[in-house]
């Protein structure tokens, strides 16, 4: 028996179409507005693709009414984002941003998906029918904030919410999709091979038969690491770098900073947001990445733009006299807001520059950075979260400075503490040690019990390097200890994948609570999510760190295994704003960008400029420049 024939109705190309196109389907595709000039007793089903465009699709009466008579005489109709068929119609469209799908069928209704199953379909569209009908069961229906990373329970009252309907048969022959579902691939739904097998499962129910969709296209896959572990990691590095250039971060050579990265919202379409404020912490850490690759490649065109970098960070950011003199603005955005951490990654990678290049230009800078941080540090060696000038009186930096901070976060305040006993190895000014070594054995009074942001395996990874250093300024055993106590805590969190799994013992992480705002990726402890943004993104560096000043090869161990996860993980694709960088998360079960999609601005799409992609980069050269940078310890 042959085919059955399929007309497919679409303004647009798409990749629902383009898979159709490159099956085995018998089909014919036309315009919304020809319908009714095409005889549709010869086609045994119809697809309405109206996912192509912004607006719902709204159908012409003269091309409605052969539609529904279609319909009607009991003819197969598939209806994706339309305003109004058969005996429907819907309400005008909104975003599923804090929206999740969930599989609703049973386990064997289509292959690969299990009920309860969560679906991501990004920054979509959808819209909701105003039912006067009961309607079919849902296949898939939206669900706010599901504390749950791939799968969650599902009953009667939740499956019977019309308003939350997203895919269902609302009659036997009338299958109906609210959500732009046509171009699937290049909006980067997840999990992937969840979404392919429901896609296959409508193209069959149209087609009545077994469909082959050939070789489906993938918009990004990762890199891999091979087993020549050493040209692995200079590919992987030279695409890092090459992402700053390709994706349009690097600004004027670095003169004008970097832009903060690639946003992690993607719409219906494929196009992804640009982050486009400047940040200085994003400024300092990519012009350490440039130093980085100047001492790896010896071109000095790098070292001219890590320099252009540091002069924008000092230049535009950091305040040169008055009240608040040294103070360095979080961003062009948050102009009058000071976060210490922001602040120790601007100004850490030119500490490292003076300490491996001796460029001593800007040290005048960082002191001044860092004493206007002290003066406004309590009495216990912390800061709090951070300080805004609207609100920041001559009294209440005295208050500050005279009572303690209280606030034993790595997150916060680890990488301070760590700027400090750099900057004292670099310049012997004592109150910087005595401030870095207060509040770092502030933080160690009440390990492990830190105040946590995003985690438990955040705070670990925070811990390492300012752990590192501590010991390297007081040489106590006492100190040395707490770093080993530290790294080999974090194992606890290993995965087979080299990386550390999100946890949290006890969900006390901030950010795990919230649902609205910033959040954590992490929904349950033992789920196989990985955060680049806020946890073994800062691992190569820490790890080298901890090597150069202990000279223990455990360490180096531990950064070769986390450097080869990196490459793994790195993004490979034909979109230059992905080719070369890190998203925050990744499944690392199905080797996925997939996690938990509720964060206001940082989901698991986001590539940071700065936290993400250049400390990465930094802390993979750092390693392969070893021989060389040990000296300096």
């Amino acid at each position: 028996m042959g085919k059955k024939s399929l007309l497919v109705v679409t303004e647009s190309n798409s990749d629902l179409l383009e898979l159709l196109l490159d099956s085995d389907i018998k089909l014919h595709v036309v315009k919304p507005d020809e319908v009714s000039n095409t005889n549709l007793q010869d086609f045994h089903s119809i697809a309405i693709l109206g996912g192509v465009s912004d607006r719902p699709l709204m159908f012409h009466p003269t091309d409605r009414i052969v539609i529904d008579e279609f319909i009607d005489r009991g003819g197969k109709v598939f209806c994706e984002y339309v305003s109004s068929i058969s005996e429907l119609y819907f309400s005008p469209p909104k975003s599923t941003k804090k929206e999740r799908l969930v599989f609703c069928q049973d386990s064997d209704s289509i292959s690969g998906l299990n009920m309860g199953d969560i679906l991501d379909d990004q920054h979509n569209m959808r819209i909701g029918a105003y039912y006067e009908h009961e309607g079919g069961e849902p296949i898939l229906q939206y669900a706010e904030y599901i504390k749950a990373h791939s799968n969650t329970e599902v009953d009667n009252e939740f499956r019977n919410d019309p308003a939350n309907r997203a895919l269902w048969f609302d009659k036997p022959n009338l299958l109906v999709c609210c959500f732009r579902l046509s171009n699937f691939l290049k909006a980067r739904f997840a999990p992937r091979k969840k979404w392919i097998g429901l896609v296959k499962y409508i193209i069959e129910w149209l087609c009545e038969d077994e469909v082959s969709l050939g070789d489906i296209p993938k918009y990004y896959r990762l890199s891999g690491c091979s087993h020549d572990f050493e040209s692995s990691i200079r590919a992987s590095i030279d695409r890092g770098m090459n992402w700053f250039y390709d994706a349009g971060i690097l600004l004027d050579k670095g003169k004008m900073g970097v832009l903060e990265g690639i946003g992690s919202e993607i719409y219906p379409d494929g196009k992804q947001q640009i982050l486009t404020n400047i940040r200085a912490d994003c400024i300092g850490e990519t012009s350490m990445a440039f130093m980085f690759y100047y001492l790896l490649e010896g071109d000095s065109a790098y070292l001219e733009i890590s320099d252009n970098l540091t002069k924008a960070c000092f230049d535009f950011f950091q305040i040169k006299e008055g009240t608040y003199k040294g103070m360095v603005r979080w961003s062009n955005e948050g102009w009058g807001v000071c976060y210490q951490d922001d602040v120790a990654r601007a100004i850490m990678p030119y500490l490292f520059k003076s300490l491996y290049l001796e460029d001593k230009s800007y040290l005048d800078n960082c002191i001044d950075a860092l004493n206007f941080l002290v003066d406004t540090t309590g009495t216990d060696g912390l800061r709090v979260q951070r300080t805004d000038n609207i609100s920041l009186t001559f009294e209440k930096m005295e208050e500050l400075r005279n009572s303690p901070g209280g606030f034993p976060s790595a997150h916060y305040n680890a990488y301070y503490l760590a700027t400090l006993l750099l900057a004292y190895k670099l310049t012997d000014i004592e109150k910087f040690k005595d401030v870095g070594i207060k509040g770092m054995e502030s933080i160690m009074s009440v390990y492990p019990d830190t105040v946590r942001e995003h985690s438990q395996t955040q705070e670990l990874c925070r811990l390492i390097m300012p752990s590192a250093f501590l010991y390297w300024v007081t040489g106590e055993e006492g100190h040395k200890d707490f770093l080993y106590t530290v790294v080999e805590d974090l194992q606890a969190y290993r995965h087979d994948s080299g990386a550390y799994v999100e946890w949290d013992e006890g969900y006390k992480a901030t950010m795990s609570r919230n649902e609205d705002g910033e959040c954590s990726l992490l929904t349950k402890n033992g789920d196989p999510v990985v955060d680049m943004l806020y946890s073994v993104n800062w691992l190569p560096m820490a790890f080298m760190q901890a090597y150069f000043i202990t000279e223990d090869n455990y360490f180096k161990n531990l950064w070769q295994d986390i450097a080869k996860f990196m490459i793994s993980v790195q993004l490979r694709s034909d979109d230059k704003k992905l080719d070369g960088g890190w998203t925050r998360a990744m499944d690392v079960e199905l080797m996925e960008v997939f996690a938990s999609p509720y964060d206001i601005g940082w989901g698991p799409w986001s590539i940071e400029s700065g936290w993400t992609v250049a400390e990465i980069v930094s802390g993979l050269m750092s390693g392969l420049l070893s021989d060389e940078l040990v000296s300096f310890y």
